[in-house]
């Protein structure tokens, strides 16, 4: 059964794009096959960090122009595990598209999983909007929460919610503590520069220091994806790949 990997969490400003990139990174170091798409029209940086890997832009609307826009998200996912970065504010649209296109009849039969991934800020907005999730998908999708550490550092208010932990439960939803990234302007360097994951703890005008920043946060990040099995990996036996990016090509080769 292919999955169908979709990253958001309705709240703008939460880390949803950032997760994502992260979990291209995982797919492209474990030589996952995968297509990714960004849906994220007013800041696309997936699509742009991403488009030597042919990234494709959808669009969720509830415009009638747009209503073949997306197709083409489902259409790949029928063949190959899928990876889409959703944005902000998208609930309406979004579950328009599940319901026009009577997507939760044809999964089954076309061998598709939909992976709803909330990325949470931990604040009252977002827990409101993750109930609304609930309340919509039920147990029609599989979910993985995550708690973004690099946004939140306090998460009481989820954990002490009685409503939100028995949904929680009540759908087996994968609960991740996604990791923070150490030093916000070597972030923030990787970002106006557009690096990958992978260029960037090989960036040499970073220091050794920034490097192994971003080699600790994906080791960091890596342990959760595989501690809560939220990615199938082809084989537990075969060694760790990274790939390298030359002129817009991806090679995978083995690391040492």
């Amino acid at each position: 059964m292919a999955k169908l990997e979709l990253f958001g969490g309705e709240k703008g400003g939460v880390g949803k794009s950032f997760v994502c990139r992260t979990a291209v990174q995982y797919h492209l170091d474990r030589a996952i096959e995968f297509a990714l798409f960004d849906a994220d029209r007013s800041n696309p940086d997936v699509k742009r960090i991403y488009s030597s890997l042919g990234c494709r832009e959808a669009i969720f609307s509830e415009n009638e122009k747009y209503e073949d826009k997306a197709k083409s998200i489902y259409l790949t996912a029928t063949n190959k595990q899928t990876l889409v970065n959703l944005p902000a504010q998208i609930t309406n649209p979004f579950q328009d598209w599940f319901e026009k296109n009577e997507l939760f009849v044809l999964a089954p039969e076309d061998g598709v999983e939909f992976v709803l991934w909330f990325v949470c800020s931990g604040g009252y907005d977002s827990l409101m909007l993750l109930k609304q999730y609930f309340k919509y998908f039920r147990e029609r999708v599989s979910y993985v929460l995550v708690k973004n550490w690099g946004i939140c550092d306090d998460w009481e208010s989820l954990d002490t919610n009685e409503y939100l932990q028995s949904q929680i439960k009540e759908y087996g939803v994968k609960v991740i503590d996604f990791p923070k990234f150490i030093g916000n302007k070597t972030r923030n360097i990787i970002d106006e520069k557009n690096l990958t994951f992978g260029a960037a703890r090989e960036e040499q005008q970073f220091d050794s220091i920034d490097r192994q920043r971003v080699k600790s946060f994906l080791k960091k990040a890596y342990r959760v994806f595989d501690d809560a099995g939220v990615f199938q990996v082809a084989s537990i036996d075969k060694p760790v790949l990274k790939h390298q990016e030359n002129n817009g090509l991806v090679n995978v080769t083995e690391s040492s």
